[in-house]
């Protein structure tokens, strides 16, 4: 009589390897111990199995941080931005956006380098704006370029508040010019402004930069509407 243990249905002895299990596993990853230290090696022994079970799932690196980009892309709440008028849609549209870049800080410098594929879904971004801009009467020959400079502000904005310092450049001790800066005025501010929470300094500069867009659109649609009077 055989002595050998059968297997009883039911669960597996670990969790199923899956794509979004191998997505949320990076973010893990990223979250603690940042994109420098960030390997498919890493990510595979975090999860438990040998690098190439990732292949099964995933196609390569970049794949992997456009399915990131989606993941990102589908936190997004849109619910709202249909009911509200246009200029409101727009400042909350990309404050949600960069949000959504943060959830995990170390991911952001990654996912922006990573060139975007289909996976990525981002145009699920570019449809919601895109319908914002026609909602506010923008010609649709500027609606790219409007587009353009709205995601460079909110990827700037995410980039800014992942890299400390950013705004303060140190000429090292040795030089005679040690406690200068390439900008006088941005050292006095630069540490001024280093005693408070850099992310309201952020914040600030982040709301200010949607509310120019804002009114620059304002602007361009008044006068178009009023050349065609």
């Amino acid at each position: 009589m055989s002595s050998t243990p059968h297997r009883v249905a039911g669960r597996p002895a670990k969790p199923i390897l899956t794509q979004q299990r191998i997505v949320e596993a990076a973010f893990a990853l990223l979250d603690e111990g940042g994109a420098e230290d960030f390997s498919m090696g890493k990510l595979a022994r975090s999860l438990g199995v040998r690098t190439p079970a990732l292949y099964n799932h995933v196609d390569n690196r970049q794949h992997l941080v456009n399915l990131m980009r989606r993941d990102m892309i589908r936190s997004i709440d849109q619910s709202l931005i249909a009911e509200l008028p246009w200029p409101e849609a727009l400042l909350h549209f990309g404050q949600l956006f960069r949000d959504a870049l943060l959830r995990v800080p170390a991911a952001v410098e990654l996912i922006v380098a990573t060139p975007i594929t289909e996976e990525s879904e981002s145009g699920l971004i570019y449809e919601e704006l895109g319908g914002i801009l026609r909602r506010a009467g923008v010609a649709v020959p500027r609606i790219l370029m409007i587009m353009i400079a709205f995601e460079s502000l909110v990827v700037g904005a995410a980039l800014d508040i992942v890299a400390p310092g950013a705004h303060v450049a140190v000429v090292p001790e040795g030089d005679s010019g040690a406690r200068q800066t390439r900008h006088v005025e941005v050292l006095e501010l630069g540490e001024k402004f280093a005693r408070q929470a850099r992310s309201t300094v952020s914040e600030q500069s982040f709301d200010f930069g949607l509310r120019a867009i804002i009114a620059a659109v304002e602007r361009e649609v008044g006068q178009r509407d009023h050349v065609g009077m």
